[in-house]
């Protein structure tokens, strides 16, 4: 399926989990906030092991100092957050998967779950290769 972000943000499209490939100039942060969704960013370019990868979210998430920093942890808080839309923008799938794919395709298999079980979660990789076959977004 292809969609645009603009079908996505006005619910045209159903939320789930898409692949950028719109031009990479393209504001998604300020355009998902305009129009009344919480956006979060998740950037892994430097992210080594699971322990940065949490450290990385409970940080730049402003999450609590409880975050228990593991998979059931992070599905709880994107339910919490996806109680009103939520935009999680993932730059820096392929640095992880180079470096630890079985984390990489854990991560992206759980916000693909929990893209299908939130009403309005919506996650956009921006760098995801064409092979993992996620529905493009332009």
């Amino acid at each position: 399926m292809t969609a645009t972000l603009h079908s996505l943000l006005s619910g045209e499209t159903a939320a789930g989990l898409f692949e950028w490939r719109a031009n990479a100039w393209h504001d998604i942060v300020a355009e998902g906030r305009s129009a009344g969704w919480a956006v979060r960013e998740l950037d892994t370019r430097q992210v080594r092991d699971s322990a940065e990868l949490y450290d990385q979210i409970a940080s730049v998430w402003d999450l609590p100092d409880w975050f228990g920093r593991n998979l059931d942890a992070l599905w709880d808080v994107l339910g919490d957050l996806a109680a009103s839309p939520l935009l999680v923008i993932w730059t820096g799938y392929r640095e992880l998967a180079d470096v630890d794919p079985d984390l990489a395709q854990t991560v992206l298999e759980l916000l693909r779950d929990a893209s299908t079980q939130a009403r309005a979660l919506a996650v956009v990789v921006l760098d995801a290769p064409a092979f993992i076959g996620l529905d493009a977004l332009l």
